[in-house]
């Protein structure tokens, strides 16, 4: 196709990318006169609804946003003959962060740099309501002057919206993907800062905590904890310690505040400083205010916009004349009052005392019964969805384990609940569930295994 004019418009000069689902070239816009990355959708997949419906989606959430740390979005073609479906973005000049990190890990500022810069446009996509659900440094490209820039919305979805994979089913990369994701829960911003705190730890670490199949690896990320990180830069394992956090509640609240913390510690990095303050705590360090922030609060945007982040004096004790004091006389006399009223306190719930007791020194009215158990059937919830196990589980009372297995039957769907029939309320309950023969990375057929991504930055 190289040299063809894609809608009468663009020209098609060489392919950069390639993946499940599209191709990436590099092209021209001859009215604009400007060079673009044009991604188009395999001929096999023209028919496919479901590859028609992400793609549209793809095209929908990304051009909803217009961040410096998101790649632009800047046509779509539905496939009208002869042309098929395609997207028009913005060419990067750089490779992808997957590629730099085959060379090793990045230095600690470049790191929270990075993690800046996506936290950034996180947050952009999070106010619009879109959440990335793929982040990983194949689908972050590093363009001239550092700029970060997130790509392929392949799999992104509109929060609270119904997904346009099949029902029950998980897609992403299980290398980053969130705990809570391969229990069938839905994607959420904090997903996406799960998937970022991920990057950051192979950043720093120069590869990935957890190694092997598919499987092996969803099991890591819901059961083990991470291996340690070099101990040079301790906010900087502070904060990816916090983002990686397996209860989403426990993770930072906004990717904004995420965004503010990486480049204040880039900052202090940069600056030689004696060691970046633990979470929560600021310095007189001017810092450059990430963009989409700077343009909420009014602030002037742009490369050289910096602005001081408010410094946290140290509490200045003023001591009062002494003449102003209390005698010393009167200080013990007051302690010693108080030390005596403590005292009756004490011996007044002595002499009141507990609730009275019952045979056997059980309280009156503590009850004798059983602890109380549910009746869980298992045989309705084999061969159904992950999600629909996870609900009567959830309407049960009962907690949710996953175990991954490998099997014929259709990915995402349970094999096996243990155990079932009278099970002790608030207990664990394990559901084994089939992740395929693949390798994983889509367990339910969605585009987001990422060899995809927007392609655009799989050229160096």
């Amino acid at each position: 196709m190289s040299s063809a004019l894609l809608a009468h418009r663009y020209r098609l000069h060489r392919q950069i990318g390639a993946g499940g689902a599209g191709e990436v070239w590099q092209a021209e816009d001859t009215v604009l006169a400007r060079p673009v990355a044009v991604k188009l959708l395999r001929a096999e997949l023209a028919g496919d609804t479901a590859a028609l419906s992400r793609f549209r989606a793809e095209a929908r959430h990304a051009g909803r946003l217009s961040h410096p740390a998101i790649a632009h979005l800047y046509d779509y073609g539905d496939g009208l003959s002869p042309d098929p479906p395609f997207l028009v973005m913005e060419l990067v000049d750089g490779p992808s962060l997957a590629t730099v990190l085959a060379a090793g890990p990045l230095a600690p500022g470049r790191a929270m740099d990075v993690i800046a810069q996506v936290a950034d446009g996180l947050a952009a996509a999070h106010a619009a309501g879109v959440v990335h659900r793929d982040i990983k440094p194949a689908n972050l490209l590093l363009g001239p002057g550092g700029q970060v820039k997130i790509t392929d919305f392949g799999i992104s979805c509109a929060a609270g919206a119904a997904s346009v994979t099949r029902t029950g089913t998980v897609v992403g990369t299980p290398a980053y993907l969130a705990p809570e994701r391969m229990t069938g829960a839905p994607a959420t911003p904090a997903a996406d800062l799960y998937s970022l705190g991920m990057v950051g730890y192979e950043c720093l670490a120069g590869a990935l905590p957890f190694t092997g199949s598919a499987v092996e690896v969803a099991a890591a990320h819901q059961q083990r904890p991470l291996p340690p990180l070099p101990a040079t830069v301790p906010a900087a394992t502070l904060l990816i310690t916090e983002l990686t956090a397996r209860d989403p509640a426990a993770r930072p609240a906004t990717a904004a505040g995420v965004a503010v913390r990486a480049s204040h510690l880039r900052d202090l990095l940069a600056a030689g400083g004696a060691g970046p303050q633990p979470a929560g705590q600021t310095s007189g360090w001017a810092s450059p205010v990430p963009t989409g922030l700077a343009a909420t609060a009014g602030l002037p945007t742009g490369p050289a916009a910096t602005a001081s982040l408010p410094a946290v004096p140290a509490p200045t004790l003023h001591w009062p004349d002494r003449r102003a004091r209390w005698p010393r006389r009167r200080v013990t006399a007051v302690a010693a009052l108080a030390a005596l009223a403590l005292l009756g306190l004490v011996l007044v719930l002595r002499s009141v005392g507990g609730p009275p007791a019952a045979a056997g020194g059980r309280p009156a009215g503590a009850s004798s019964r059983p602890a109380a158990t549910v009746e869980l059937a298992a045989g309705p919830l084999i061969g159904q969805p992950l999600s629909v196990a996870r609900q009567r589980l959830d309407q049960l009372g009962l907690a949710m384990r996953v175990r991954w297995q490998q099997s014929d039957s259709q990915p995402g769907t349970v094999l096996a609940v243990e155990p079932s029939g009278p099970v002790p309320a608030g207990s664990t309950v394990v559901v084994t569930v089939a992740a395929g023969h693949g390798d994983g990375h889509d367990h339910g057929g969605g585009n987001g295994n990422g060899g995809d991504g927007d392609g655009n930055g799989g050229n160096g």
